[in-house]
């Protein structure tokens, strides 16, 4: 039980008060009151003053790869299974020292270590951020994925997708990802191509709606995202070349969203990813079109998550990348950034009534900003000064 003392708000973060400042009061990991600075009855409650911090929700990474712990390709795929879990248990818990509370894993080793750790974090065997994951991501055969094929499982066919959808639910999966496009890693890929059929994807669909959970589809070309959307897939990923056309059928709606990377679009113009000589060449060509692309989505009301896609060691290089290429590359507001890795991110994730804002009722999963993000978004290049998760102090 704990009462935060002094606390800054963002408005577009908080709901259900029109406090600027004030104390939150959290007790067995939910928000039980928000009140006015120095209101609140402290009376058997821990106390944490944070001096005019800002407090807000913690940070949700929709689109993470919780195995690209070892330093290359070739040591990843050369891990044995059970090692696996102990890589995704060392990624995520040093995403929530630095504010990311939920994680969502988007194509996991065929072995599953992801499910498992989902499970210890649940059952309280091990700390961990909430881990979100997807099994094996379906992919038809295309020329070069044969480097990732440790987290794919190849498909053909409507009937075949019905049978990998449920293979991934029976084993665990929370949500199933699919593979629609050409990829930027993919030797010989084109990322702009379709590799999907329509029917492919409205299967894996439908079976995935049935259960109540939902498909998300890496898609970088017009096409294949168009495609995708208008199949019913609730995320797309990357969403690169997304079209004017497509955002205007998206406009409005809240069953479906994208989930751009720009921290990896970074990494790859750097070269940071040796393993995978094609892909600079690849980001390199098409940088200007999706930055267009993506700077024309928010020109419509369509939600906008939050993901990176990059490795370990890239997020422990600058765990700050993705809020400094949103803003500096795609020109996006303060505002518009914060929502996006917050309560927009959690509304994809259909979770928006336990995460993603400061709310009473909903989880305490929080971070203590020094500093406005909304003055200045700078501040949120660094990991924050503290992380709550589920009301404990993480740090």
């Amino acid at each position: 039980m704990i009462i935060l003392r002094n606390c800054n708000f963002v408005e577009a973060l908080t709901e259900g008060t029109d406090l600027k400042t004030g104390d939150i009061l959290i007790e067995n990991g939910i928000i039980k009151e928000i009140a006015p600075v120095g209101t609140l009855n402290g009376e058997g409650y821990e106390e944490v003053d944070v001096k005019g911090s800002t407090v807000m929700p913690g940070i949700i990474d929709m689109h993470v790869h919780l195995a690209f712990v070892r330093p290359t390709q070739a040591e990843i795929l050369q891990l044995s299974k059970p090692a696996f879990a102990f890589d995704c248990l060392k990624y995520a818990q040093y995403l929530l020292s630095i504010g990311i509370t939920t994680a969502r894993d988007v194509g996991d080793d065929k072995s599953c270590p992801t499910i498992a750790l989902r499970n210890a974090i649940e059952e309280g065997v091990v700390a961990g951020p909430t881990v979100i994951a997807s099994g094996a991501t379906l992919c038809p055969h295309e020329p070069g994925v044969e480097i990732m094929e440790n987290l794919l499982e190849y498909v053909t066919g409507p009937t075949e997708m019905r049978r990998l959808v449920r293979q991934n639910f029976q084993k665990g999966a929370d949500f199933i990802k699919l593979y629609g496009s050409g990829s930027m890693m993919s030797q010989g890929g084109d990322p702009g191509v379709r590799i999907l059929e329509e029917d492919e994807i409205r299967e894996a669909v439908n079976i995935a709606s049935g259960r109540g959970s939902y498909v998300a589809m890496h898609a970088h070309g017009a096409e294949a995202i168009d495609v995708g959307v208008k199949s019913g897939v609730r995320t797309i990923e990357h969403a690169s070349m997304i079209s004017d056309d497509t955002l205007q059928y998206m406009n409005g709606r809240r069953d479906v969203g994208i989930v751009p990377t720009l921290a990896i679009m970074h990494d790859l113009i750097e070269s940071d990813y040796t393993d995978f000589p094609e892909a600079a060449k690849k980001i390199n060509k098409l940088k200007d079109t999706v930055k267009n692309s993506l700077m024309n989505a928010v020109s419509y009301d369509v939600l906008i998550g939050w993901g990176t896609d990059v490795s370990y060691a890239s997020y422990k290089k600058n765990p700050g990348l993705e809020f400094k290429m949103r803003k500096e590359f795609l020109e996006y507001s303060n505002v518009e950034i914060l929502k996006q890795a917050t309560i927009d991110s959690a509304k994809l994730l259909m979770l928006e009534d336990k995460i993603g804002s400061v709310k009473v009722g909903k989880q305490a999963d929080l971070i203590v900003i020094d500093g406005d993000p909304i003055a200045d978004i700078r501040v949120m290049y660094s990991p924050p000064a503290h992380v709550i998760k589920s009301g404990a102090f993480i740090r």
